[in-house]
């Protein structure tokens, strides 16, 4: 099973979806089951994994 790790606080970041860019919160770090490193995104109150090239600081 992926480790993750967390950052200290969440990082305000921006996450690519369809071709747009949206608002988010970095909460946590893994890599996936498939080699890839994944960024634990938060979006009013939604969590999903995202591939780490999606993720843009902001």
């Amino acid at each position: 099973m992926p480790v993750a790790t967390s950052p200290v606080r969440p990082t305000a970041v921006q996450v690519r979806i369809g071709g747009r860019w949206i608002a988010g919160q970095e909460l946590g770090r893994r890599t996936g089951t498939a080699g890839a490193d994944e960024i634990l995104v938060s979006h009013h109150g939604h969590l999903v994994w995202v591939d780490q090239q999606s993720v843009r600081e902001s």
